[in-house]
């Protein structure tokens, strides 16, 4: 089944307008959003697409900030006809929020065609963006002491599940993968046994194979549960690669597929299980080709467990389609400073012991917060810049991680 849609029948419904708002935010001055390896970002910025009916019902979704505006070609169509089609991918959602308020029923149930739905979807908390190994001079905890405490606040939040990013630019720290492997272990030692830890890339760089293969047995033997696409998702070159550093590190599940914006282009990782969890994100590629690659997924017994890293609006279909196809497994919930994780919606998702669990409102059965235009005006321009502590670092870093992509490319 390519689409759930043939079990549900079609309303008489269309589309009168459809509505693009961006919004921004920016921290005071001094302050970033992330501070992350080589980079910093300003600012965050977050689009919303509503999509407006002759029924009024209104659905709906992610926008794209820097995307076109002219949705013109869509008034007059029909909802039920649009999903699934090459139609951008917060149309898609805004579609399926639509078609489930107009069916009186929530999306994941519709998106559940030949199994139970699962309404609570576990959620790990995703962060270490912030940590750095030099102090910043403002009287706070850095190194592994300021990770340990990120950790530890969100454990005694609920979160059984913590991943984090490697830190600074590791030239300028003097770090190697030996050296973060002390870093895993006093983590490791902090948070318990029984505590979920997730490794990420380095901040807007690439591991290289060689290094790889140096952290891959260091956070096996600490209990890892999750080792996330650090060379990227280039192509299937990769795939006696990545295969070896699995075999490297067999108590630890190889995670990746963020930048896939297709089914087709995840179906060989999937086939050859490649990664043990698949972070497809409906926001980048709407919710019905998300589902998709969930029923891939579980065919050949794979997680789901999608990218999840801007705002709210991916928590809502992200989660969504968690519950809704038997691969999910579970979402990532971003816990940078991002307000756009809750003041969105009028009542945020804010998981319990690690768990959202979603009501069976019609459709995603979320409302938004009147006037957002007006408290995050939309500040236009690029939103990552260079670490300002040694801002010839991004261009190595870049360059490095150019070398990892044509390595493996095609």
């Amino acid at each position: 089944m390519t689409n759930p849609l043939p079990t549900i029948t079609r309303e008489p419904i269309t589309i009168t307008d459809v509505r693009l708002t961006r919004l921004t935010y920016k921290p005071v001055e001094g302050a970033y959003v992330h501070e992350c390896g080589p980079v910093v970002l300003t600012k965050y910025d977050v689009g919303i697409i509503e999509v407006f009916t002759d029924q009024g019902i209104t659905g709906i979704g992610p926008g794209d900030v820097h995307g076109a505006s002219d949705f013109s070609q869509l008034i007059g169509k029909n909802p039920f006809d649009l999903v699934g089609t090459p139609v951008p991918a917060g149309i898609d959602v805004a579609c399926w929020d639509i078609i489930g308020r107009a069916k009186g029923k929530p999306v994941y149930q519709l998106l559940a065609v030949d199994h139970a739905p699962n309404p609570h979807v576990p959620v790990y908390a995703s962060g270490g963006v912030l940590w750095t190994y030099y102090d910043k001079g403002d009287g706070k905890p850095y190194g592994v002491e300021a990770l340990i405490e990120e950790a530890l606040r969100y454990k005694s939040l609920g979160f059984d599940a913590f991943k984090w990013r490697p830190g600074t630019d590791w030239e300028e720290a003097g770090v190697t993968p030996t050296i973060l492997g002390e870093v895993c272990r006093k983590l490791r030692e902090a948070v318990g046994s029984d505590f979920k830890l997730g490794l990420e890339k380095k901040g807007y760089d690439s591991w290289t194979f060689e290094q790889c293969m140096e952290i891959a047995p260091i956070i096996n033997d600490l209990g890892y549960y999750f080792f996330e696409q650090p060379m990227g998702d280039e192509g299937p070159k990769q795939f006696e690669d990545y295969l070896t550093i699995k075999a490297r590190m067999p108590r630890v599940m190889l995670w990746g597929g963020e930048r896939f914006r297709s089914l087709n282009e995840a179906r060989p990782w999937l086939q050859q299980r490649i990664y043990d969890a698949v972070q497809s994100d409906s926001i980048l590629m709407g919710l019905s080709e998300n589902w998709r690659i969930g029923r891939e997924a579980a065919a050949n017994g794979v997680k789901l467990v999608p990218h999840n890293w801007s705002s709210s609006l991916g928590t809502m279909c992200n989660t969504h389609v968690v519950a809704g196809v038997a691969s999910g497994h579970m979402c990532e919930f971003f816990m940078y400073p991002n307000p756009f994780r809750e003041v969105l919606f009028t009542e945020p998702y804010r998981p319990v012991n690690g768990v959202i669990t979603l009501s069976d409102a019609p459709g995603f059965g979320k409302t938004l917060i009147p006037g957002l235009e007006r408290i995050y005006p939309y500040i236009p321009g690029p939103n990552t810049a260079a670490n300002p502590r040694f801002p010839h670092a991004w261009a190595r870093a870049q360059a490095r991680e150019a070398a990892v992509r044509a390595q493996y490319a095609d």
